[in-house]
């Protein structure tokens, strides 16, 4: 039994609807334009993004709970004393990468001169703020009240380049640890590329980075440094060093590249909209002049043009902040928000000439009103889903592109029908012309009983296309074309990769780009450390406690990817250690450290205020009495991280063994929340493809109450996305955040086409399965390949080799082609099958 007085109801709103912009066309067209122009002049008030680094990383979740839990702590005051093992967050900073032209040994007296040049040039370059002369002195992180010095740097001026290229001065690589003094040098942050003899000792340098930072809390430091960085990083490219070449590399560098991008899209707006008007007139071209609507190629451009400007207007009206990626906006509602024009038009053609326009726009709104709403409820509704991301990044790009498609909806029943209206009164004068130059039977309008002329195309649709997808072996071949496109898809689903290829972000030939690169390919053999953070409270005095930490630690250290136990830092075995030291005998007299409060005293009132150890004061939280130690952590060092895939996999591999301790423990490292990307995303995925099937079909059943048909465009709309998630592995696309709102767009546009084809099957008046088959494709079949089409071409006009804009071009273009054969092929033939079923019963 059909329910189906909803659809009825929302079937007579839409035909009322029609009649009326039918009767009164102006109102509706302009209404629109007038809003518009109202709500584009809060555009020059949008909000500027946060940098890159917080919008990108999770703000929600296990992971961005343990670095609030570290930051809240483990005090971190880098006002005094900034110490890059212990930094709970990407610094502020700007690194140059040193390599010799020849790429050679850097460990050479010429080299290592001029890398101490590089170093000066930098310390003495000056700029003017506020009236101030601003050094990197004045703007630098400290470490025991010093600007933090690069250790390479420092031991030239130690020893001097003589010791270190005459092997006087041996270098211990990756950190130098001196228990007896309890101080370090990790020569990993300077040294990359590095060769070393059986003691550890550094033989060979193949690249030199040295690293320069700022205090990160203190707000005025941190814009003065953006500004002396950028003035470093302009600066340093204009020496010409004799023996180097020099890399300068930052997140504000990333960040500006990001942006320099995206401006180079921004012109592609016009020559993309040019090109989209193109193909829409050509495409709305008839085989009679009369019936043909170029113009309206023009209006459903601009609709979707107004519909953009609403929404960043309301946005920007809002406070809403826009972000950068948000310029792809105006290409993705464009490229494919344009269909239902073309359904409408398609609808507009099939209804009967002799029927005055507001009876025929009030039948094409009866006809497509609910299979329009339907699809852009379902896209809605999947940005929607994309607003409960823990991604700021994602989250905003949801809601401009949700409160987009809301205005590109109202557009389409009202500023465009209205066109369509005013072109059908065109069409209804010049018929009325010809009919009467031509008298009886004119070459435009044959005769009363053929008042219905079909459209060339629209009849191939049904008259050969149709004809030949009802053949059962055709059937047959499709639903075997489909199993192993499914089958593809499922494989590669299985091998996509995971997280964000930083490398291949931006131009090949790009300072970016090269900075990224050496970094990988030089100095990830040794790189940052992660935090091992035991949350309970342990009597840490206790040797069976002290063995726990310890197997603890030798679990993480047994990793592949992390590096032996010489170069984890604890503060356990530092202390231990020194009790074991000559000093010791006097400074712990009359503690005894196997008793608890002897222990915490010895630690806090001795060993930390060494002014050598007093670093791993901030590994250690106490409770406010100091009888017991709340919380403690410690650092194992990665290893051989060369690659986004190989951080993510260990990141996932260390939380997995946190999670299997017998010991409550939590794992962080600098660049959690950017390499969390890969570990999040692929669980939003798999809960966005189910949420949004359920919704789907929820709003089908309540618009059209069959189960089967429903069920249908459910299985349609997740295929396709696991399918193209199967083609991104293929096409060597990342699952990333770039990608993760390319798929939220995929869930949303891959609804469209097959929710329109199943509604005019469903809607068929004709009797049997094959005859409803091609009936469905006659009224909708050249509107689904006009939007693939214009999707297709439209898109490719934001391809280049940034990594971030070919993931979206090449997402969109398999959405497309997805939808397009599931609407085309997949959809008619399975409802055929279905409704033959249900004839022989």
């Amino acid at each position: 039994m059909k329910v189906d007085c909803i659809r009825r109801i929302a079937c007579y709103f839409f035909m009322k609807l029609g009649k009326a912009v039918g009767r009164h066309p102006y109102y509706f067209i302009f209404s629109p334009i007038i809003l518009s122009m109202i709500l584009s002049i809060f555009i020059t008030k949008l909000t500027p993004s946060k940098n890159h680094q917080v919008l990108i990383a999770p703000d929600t979740g296990k992971l961005f709970k343990t670095k609030k839990f570290i930051e809240e702590n483990f005090s971190y005051n880098s006002t005094q004393f900034s110490d890059q093992m212990r930094v709970p967050n990407i610094p502020n900073y700007i690194t140059i990468q040193i390599l010799r032209k020849d790429e050679g040994n850097m460990f050479e007296k010429n080299i290592l001169s001029e890398v101490k040049l590089v170093n000066d040039i930098i310390q003495n370059i000056t700029l003017e703020a506020d009236g101030t002369l601003i050094q990197y002195d004045d703007v630098c992180a400290l470490m025991h009240k010093k600007c933090f010095e690069n250790p390479i740097i420092e031991v030239i001026s130690e020893v001097g380049i003589d010791s270190i290229v005459q092997k006087r001065k041996k270098l211990k690589y990756p950190i130098e640890i001196d228990f007896l003094s309890f101080t370090y040098k990790a020569y990993f942050i300077n040294l990359g590329g590095v060769t070393e003899d059986n003691q550890n000792f550094v033989e060979k340098v193949n690249a030199i980075q040295l690293l320069y930072s700022t205090d990160v809390k203190n707000e005025v430091k941190k814009k003065l440094f953006d500004k002396w960085s950028t003035s470093v990083y302009d600066t340093i490219q204009k020496y010409n060093f004799t023996y180097v070449k020099v890399i300068p590399c930052s997140p504000l560098a990333i960040e500006n590249g990001f942006r320099t991008e995206f401006d180079r899209t921004k012109p592609k707006i016009g020559v993309l909209v040019a090109i989209m008007i193109g193909l829409s007139m050509f495409l709305n071209m008839s085989n009679s002049w009369v019936r043909s609507k170029p113009i309206l190629g023009l209006s459903s451009v601009i609709n979707a043009g107004l519909a953009v400007v609403s929404s960043f207007g309301l946005m920007a009206a809002s406070g809403v902040e826009n972000t950068y990626w948000n310029a792809t906006i105006p290409f993705l509602v464009v490229v494919t928000e344009i269909d239902d024009a073309f359904v409408l038009i398609g609808c507009w053609r099939i209804t009967n000439p002799k029927h005055t326009v507001e009876k025929r726009l009030g039948a094409t709104y009866g006809e497509v009103g609910v299979s329009i709403a339907q699809t852009s409820l379902t896209n809605f509704i999947s940005y929607c889903i994309g607003m409960m991301a823990p991604f700021p990044f994602i989250r905003i790009f949801s809601y401009y592109t949700a409160i987009c498609i809301m205005f590109n909806f109202i557009y389409q029943i009202t500023f465009f029908g209205g066109c369509l209206a005013l072109s059908g009164y065109r069409e209804e004068e010049k018929l009325r012309t010809t009919k009467f130059v031509r008298c009886e039977q004119s070459e435009e309008y044959p005769n009363e009983n053929n008042a219905r002329q079909e459209e060339f195309t629209m009849a191939l649709f049904k008259n050969l296309f149709g004809k030949v997808l009802s053949n059962p072996l055709v059937k047959i071949i499709i639903i075997i074309i489909f199993i192993i496109n499914l089958s593809f898809g499922i494989w590669g689903t299985f091998y996509i990769k995971d997280g964000l290829k930083y490398e291949h972000l931006f131009l090949k030939d790009s300072l970016v780009t090269k900075g990224i690169r050496i970094n990988f390919n030089y100095f990830t053999r040794y790189s940052y450390p992660y935090h091992i953070v035991v949350n309970e409270t342990l009597d840490y005095s206790n040797i069976k406690v002290q063995k726990s930490i310890e197997t603890l630690l030798r679990k993480f250290e047994k990793h592949p990817n992390i590096a032996a136990e010489e170069f984890t830092v604890s503060w356990m075995k530092f202390y231990k250690e020194f009790q074991k030291s000559p000093v010791a005998k006097f400074s712990l007299q009359g503690y005894n450290t196997t008793y608890k409060q002897d222990f915490i005293d010895g630690l806090r009132n001795v060993f930390f205020n060494i002014r050598a150890a007093q670093s791993f004061s901030n590994d250690v939280v106490f409770n406010s009495n100091n009888t017991d130690i709340l919380y403690s952590r410690f650092f194992v060092m990665g290893k051989n991280l060369n690659s986004t895939q190989t951080e993510t996999d260990l990141l996932r591999d260390l939380l997995k063994i946190a999670d299997e301790s017998d010991i409550a423990v939590l794992v962080h490292s600098v660049k959690s929340s950017v390499i969390a990307q890969g570990i999040v995303i692929r669980q939003m995925i798999y809960q966005l493809f189910w949420i949004t099937a359920v919704l789907i079909t929820a709003i089908f059943l309540l618009f059209v109450p069959s189960i089967s048909v429903s069920i249908v465009v459910a299985i349609s709309v997740v295929c396709s996305v696991v399918e193209t998630l199967g083609y991104m592995y293929l096409w060597g696309v990342n699952l990333d955040i770039i990608s993760m709102m390319s798929l939220i767009l995929c869930v949303g546009f891959s609804v469209n086409y097959p929710a329109h084809i199943s509604y005019a099957y469903f809607m068929s008046q004709c009797k049997t399965a094959n005859e409803k088959l091609k009936d469905s494709l006659y009224r909708l079949g050249f509107p689904i390949l006009q939007g693939s089409m214009t999707t297709g071409l439209g898109i490719l006009i934001l391809y280049c080799d940034a990594y971030f804009l070919m993931t979206f071009v090449k997402i969109v273009i398999l959405v497309a082609a997805e939808t397009a054969f599931h609407a085309l092929f997949f959809i008619p033939v399975v409802l055929s099958f279905i409704y033959a079923i249900f004839e022989k019963m």
